[in-house]
């Protein structure tokens, strides 16, 4: 319901403000807290990467907050992220400024007060008044004399605007070039149509991204979507893992191996395969693939048009997903490259277990009524039958999902756990946590269980990390050598 009528968001904004923090005693979770669990003392290792992931996001990034037009210059608005309380408001210039909500004097809330003078917000308890640069320019309830003017200050977080998205500066380093963080999309000109919506998951940040080309996807969690019964797209099945690049330190290119696996001598993939375990074929029934005939028509002439397939969504850098296929970005993207337009999702981590998801669906267009047409299609159609009814699936399994459980990994979720060491060995955070000398013994060769059981089970799937089996791998910039085995580390292969 979110892409239009907006329930769902509205009632959960609310309940994160009503949750608020106050009183006398400290929020259960501290949002300066940095992974998951306690790190262990020194000279122990890690018993379990998870233990390393940041419970509340990565902080060193920029973020995307909000919808510029939701901030108003008469009053701020409370917005929680990364699991710290913010006020918005207006900057003179009418740009968007960001301030910590809890004000520095005695700790009130700053969004309950007002923005009496332009480029400032009143603190509603006893009058301080802060800028953009989180200087208190007036002490309202002191007069014109007080002390506390120019020597009171309250956290200020650098942000920026593009596209009508407001960009946070989380970290508390200097910030980064904003390029680094955000799809270029949002840099280009207004010849490049920026598409937005968001929504709430009632999931942690990692686990709203960990299931991106999961081999669940479409086929099975997916397989009631609308997306899904109109058209059999969909990764086959498969039992060995893919392959990935590492981009930077920056992104991981997820490059699927290995989807002819179940073909018979012509190439063709069976509908339905027997599984002998449950004596019983999947899928159940054959009414889905009569409905993909009724629909082939309209993708084969329309959705799928030989015009349309020789586009392509042209990107610069392969870390931004140069030739069509997926990857992730840190801090939390998502991005796969559909030839005529960019889909990217984020996942915001609002508190422990709930995370912001937003929506970017790119495209380009010389022309005026062109984005007047994309706009309606986007609104009326294409924002819920792709990000609320095909995404949501997403978040009906992965929301319920326990991470704090024990695993037993299978071959197929070998690109994950490149996904957890990118963000545990080399993020921003993760390499400013090293430099401070609070890197766990062996934090860089942790295995577990399931990574054992995940290697041992590629290797029986006939993907011996020391072979080099690319024969169907998809040709990429940089050459097939320099494409990595999903593995966790060499002493796991042991």
């Amino acid at each position: 319901m979110g892409a239009n009528i907006r329930f769902h968001e509205w009632r959960t904004e609310r309940r994160i403000r009503a949750a608020a923090t106050r009183g006398i005693r400290p929020p259960a979770t501290n949002p300066l807290e940095e992974t998951l669990n306690p790190l262990p003392a020194d000279g122990e290792t890690v018993k379990d990467r998870r233990q390393l992931v940041p419970a509340l996001g990565l902080r060193e990034y920029w973020w995307p907050a909000l919808p510029s037009r939701k901030v108003s210059t008469k009053r701020p608005l409370y917005w929680k992220m990364l699991g710290e309380e913010l006020a918005f408001f207006r900057n003179v210039d009418g740009t968007v400024a960001a301030v910590s909500d809890i004000c520095p004097h005695r700790g009130a809330s700053i969004s309950q007060g007002k923005s009496f003078y332009p480029g400032t917000v009143s603190c509603p308890y006893h009058g301080a008044t802060f800028d953009g640069t989180g200087t208190c320019k007036a002490f309202i309830t002191e007069g014109p004399a007080s002390k506390m003017v120019n020597d009171l200050r309250v956290r200020a977080y650098p942000t920026q605007e593009f596209k009508g998205w407001v960009f946070v500066w989380m970290g508390r380093e200097k910030p980064a070039p904003i390029e680094q963080d955000i799809p270029p999309e949002f840099l280009e000109p207004n010849t490049t149509l920026v598409l937005t919506t968001y929504t709430y998951w009632r999931s942690s940040w990692i686990l709203a991204i960990e299931n991106q080309d999961d081999p669940h996807n479409a086929l099975y969690a997916h397989r009631n979507s609308v997306m899904q019964l109109m058209s059999p797209r969909f990764r086959a099945r498969t039992p060995v893992g893919p392959r990935a690049k590492l981009i930077e330190d920056r992104a991981l290119v997820i490059l699927n191996l290995n989807q002819k696996f179940y073909a018979d001598e012509n190439g063709k993939l069976p509908y339905q395969m027997h599984y002998e375990g449950v004596d019983g074929v999947w899928p159940l029934h054959k009414w889905r693939k009569w409905l993909w005939a009724m629909c082939r028509p309209w993708y084969k002439y329309v959705v799928w048009r030989p015009s349309r397939l020789n586009k392509t969504f042209e990107v610069e850098t392969e870390e931004w997903g140069k030739g069509r296929g997926s990857s992730w970005h840190l801090p939390s993207i998502v991005r796969r490259n559909f030839n005529t337009y960019m889909f990217s999702r984020w996942a915001v981590p609002v508190d422990p277990e709930l995370s912001r998801i937003v929506y970017m669906h790119a495209r380009r267009t010389n022309h005026a009524a062109t984005r007047v047409a994309l706009k309606l299609w986007w609104r009326l159609y294409y924002n819920w039958w792709n990000y609320y009814n095909f995404s949501g699936a997403d978040d009906k399994v992965a929301s319920p999902s326990r991470y704090w459980t024990p695993e037993s990994l299978s071959a197929t979720d070998s690109h994950l756990v490149m996904l957890r060491r990118l963000i545990t060995e080399r993020s921003r955070d993760a390499k400013l946590r090293f430099a401070r000398g609070q890197k766990p013994e062996n934090a860089n060769k942790v295995t577990t269980a399931a990574e054992h059981d995940g290697v041992d089970r590629q290797i029986k799937a006939g993907m011996n990390p020391h072979e080099e089996l690319l024969d169907d791998m998809p040709t990429f910039e940089g050459g097939r050598e320099s494409a990595v085995p999903m593995f966790i580390s060499e002493s796991a292969q042991k």
